[in-house]
């Protein structure tokens, strides 16, 4: 009679796993430099199903990878504000354009029946 075996036990005689530690580190560079998941794929040469599975087995590493992929905007945001404490003016005109938009913004936006997006340039400025 043969030893049944467990789910939980590796198959000696399967296929190798694709998600080696090389794999994953190639993710990761791709999430840090801001990649979307299909483009963290295809760098790492794995398809997104892998991705995701991976993502179902090791807790955690699915927020990782999310935060990974804000770094580029952090890093964006140091750089703003770097030219802005060092008195660059259009830098800070486009920031106060978007940040400011009621006030310092060059449009007007204005929606009509919930549907419809007219933008007007503002000439008051």
């Amino acid at each position: 009679m043969t030893k049944k075996k467990l789910k939980s036990e590796p198959n000696p005689n399967g296929r190798p796993t694709i998600m080696t530690p090389e794999t994953v580190k190639k993710l990761k560079e791709g999430f840090a430099q801001g990649f979307s998941v299909d483009n963290a794929c295809i760098w790492a040469d794995i398809s997104k199903q892998t991705y995701y599975t991976y993502c179902e087995k090791e807790a955690g590493f699915l927020d990782l990878c999310k935060t990974l992929q804000k770094k580029p905007l952090i890093k964006s945001i140091l750089v703003i504000n770097k030219a802005l404490n060092e008195g660059d003016v259009s830098t800070a005109k486009w920031y106060a354009e978007r940040k400011g938009k009621d006030e310092f913004s060059l449009k007007t936006e204005t929606t009509i029946d919930g549907s419809l997006t007219t933008k007007i340039i503002r000439d008051d400025i």
